[in-house]
């Protein structure tokens, strides 16, 4: 029976020696880890659309999460103004 703890390290150098050949393999090959031909278009116009539909796309989940944030502060408020507590006056101490 083999210990987890040596089964982890067995995972991790497998992991490390799979990131080195990666390293390599691009090293010899870096033809390999060129983009899509339409990163590298040379119409300025599908050049255009392709940043513009990455900073869309890079941008979303970060509105997406700050909008929730916003929603559930504001529901927090509501719920809050409808009981009647002051969230604020429970955090005081009382002279």
């Amino acid at each position: 029976m083999t210990r987890p703890a040596s089964a982890l390290l067995r995972l991790a150098r497998l992991g490390a020696c799979a990131a080195v050949l990666a390293v390599i393999a691009l090293v010899v090959l870096p033809e390999a880890a060129s983009a899509c031909p339409v990163c590298f278009d040379a119409r300025d116009e599908n050049r255009q659309a392709f940043l513009a539909t990455t900073a869309f796309l890079s941008l979303l989940p970060l509105g997406m999460v700050a909008g929730a944030g916003l929603w559930i502060r504001k529901r927090s408020r509501e719920r809050d103004a409808l009981s009647g507590e002051d969230p604020l006056d429970a955090r005081r101490p009382e002279p």
